[in-house]
């Protein structure tokens, strides 16, 4: 391999830009058909035009409806509990709400290896058919089981949609694939702003059934043209090998990503659960604690926002990196301390959704810009089902704290903190163990020296011959 070869190998092997990834023959015993290349010689993402902004405005879309409902379950599970299922315990009636994450994320990997294939067009189509007949089933739900179908169903759409949505910026996007992200992941933090108080004043005024039935006529209005404008720009392919989903785990750097983000998602959506039970705890004012979901939401739809813009000024892991630790700050600064009143309160809650927000934007682009281009929907998928189980449990081990401490956040406060705090340790050491050698003046392993965030390859790199790019051949030659 010619040192001008070489170069353009590693720069596409680092970007995902115009690879065409030749890959091993199929070993005996693979469970799916041969996989054959499709030369994916298509150029680089094209950084916007009206098909890259149509497809960021349809995921836009799709998660403002989806996520708008999901973040929407402290009102549900209040109703539920004083109407349909009363004679439920809290707890009892808390799983319907607490299993929708899990679904969501728990099957991200399987839905990204599968955008990754076939592309987003089958996804998104079955993503909206399955979340309007989901909200009906809510509408029309008496019974415990139907309200937990309903509402797992409702989530199983998220992960048809969730995963795809945050990959498919990559196909389009480049040097603002992080502002793309942003927008998109900014529709759930908008959505958990306005459904909320949509389905209060509308209960208020017609039958639990009517207004159900109106959310679910309104996400469908909303996620339709999504059916049309979200689309993969790589053509379909056959699938991989199975052996193909253990790459990733060769890597160090996406290993200690993933294990970061599974502790960070471990208490990431506790706080939205109990910021009521901390305003009413910190004994404040009725507008603040009546809408102290509303207010962590709007938050979160601008750190969704602007960590995005930020991201692509600034470089994607410097600020994932930074996100933890300031989130691990906010929480010991404002959610720890009993009774602080409402200023400490209200700065609590949006100094929260402004990180935890921002976090949700970079974590999908710091896993794509470590990944080749047709990899990036599995991975982010292995990279979100990470999140799925210890989101599970965070709340639950949350949840006994607050009881333990006598309806107070403190001790939740500490164990989310810390949790938070050792997500960022391990997100950061791999690069943070290659820039202390580099001081020492040690050359770091050359899997390691992939900064995603180095200069990206000119155009005439781009262009250059490569169609017969093999992924283990680089990284054999490197």
């Amino acid at each position: 391999m010619s040192p001008t070869r070489s170069r353009t190998s590693l720069e596409s092997a680092r970007t995902g830009i115009g690879i065409s990834a030749e890959p091993d023959p199929p070993e005996p015993g693979d469970l799916e058909r041969p996989f054959t290349g499709v030369p994916l010689d298509v150029g680089p993402p094209p950084d916007g035009g009206r098909e890259a902004w149509l497809c960021v405005a349809g995921t836009f879309l799709q998660l403002f409806t989806v996520f708008g409902l999901i973040t929407s379950a402290g009102v549900l599970i209040t109703y539920y509990s004083e109407h349909q299922l009363k004679q439920y315990s809290r707890s009892q009636i808390a799983w319907i709400s607490s299993i929708q994450p899990f679904i969501v994320f728990g099957f991200a990997l399987w839905t990204g290896r599968y955008f990754d294939i076939h592309g987003a067009r089958r996804l998104t189509i079955a993503g909206t058919v399955i979340a309007f007949a989901a909200v009906v089933g809510i509408a029309f739900s008496q019974q415990y089981y139907g309200f937990f179908l309903s509402h797992a169903a409702f989530a199983f759409s998220g992960t048809l949609i969730y995963a795809p949505a945050t990959a498919v910026a990559g196909h389009w996007f480049l040097r603002r694939r992080s502002t793309a992200v942003g927008i998109i992941v900014g529709g759930s933090g908008l959505g958990g702003v306005i459904y909320p108080i949509m389905i209060t004043q509308l209960v208020k005024r017609l039958s639990f059934r009517d207004t159900m039935l109106i959310v679910a006529c309104f996400n469908l209005a909303l996620m339709f043209p999504a059916c049309f404008w979200v689309k993969a720009r790589l053509p379909p392919r056959h699938p991989p090998p199975l052996k193909t989903l253990k790459r990733p785990l060769t890597e160090v750097r996406f290993v200690f990503l993933v294990i970061g983000t599974g502790l960070y998602g471990c208490n990431i959506l506790t706080p939205y659960f109990n910021a009521q039970a901390l305003a009413v705890s910190n004994d404040c004012s009725p507008s603040i604690t009546n809408y102290a979901v509303a207010i962590l939401q709007a938050g979160s739809f601008v750190g969704r926002v602007v960590a995005g813009i930020m991201a692509d000024r600034f470089g994607v892991w410097n600020v994932f990196g930074c996100i933890p630790f300031l989130t691990s700050i906010t929480m010991f600064a404002f959610w720890t301390p009993p009774n602080v009143g409402d200023a400490p309160t209200l700065l609590g809650l949006l100094f929260y959704g402004i990180f935890s927000g921002g976090w949700f934007t970079v974590a999908a682009s710091a896993t794509a810009v470590i990944s080749p281009v047709t990899e990036i929907g599995m991975r982010i998928g292995m990279m979100w089902s990470s999140v799925a189980l210890p989101g599970l449990i965070g709340p639950v081990i949350s949840g006994e704290l607050i009881t333990v401490g006598n309806a107070k956040f403190t001790y939740a406060g500490i164990f989310c903190g810390f949790t938070f705090l050792l997500s960022g340790i391990l997100t950061i050491a791999p690069p943070l163990k290659n820039w202390v050698l580099e001081r020492c003046g040690v050359r770091p392993k050359v899997e390691e020296e992939l900064d995603p965030e180095a200069t990206l390859p000119t155009e005439g790199q781009v262009e250059a011959k490569h169609t017969d790019v093999n992924m283990d051949e680089v990284n054999q030659k490197l």
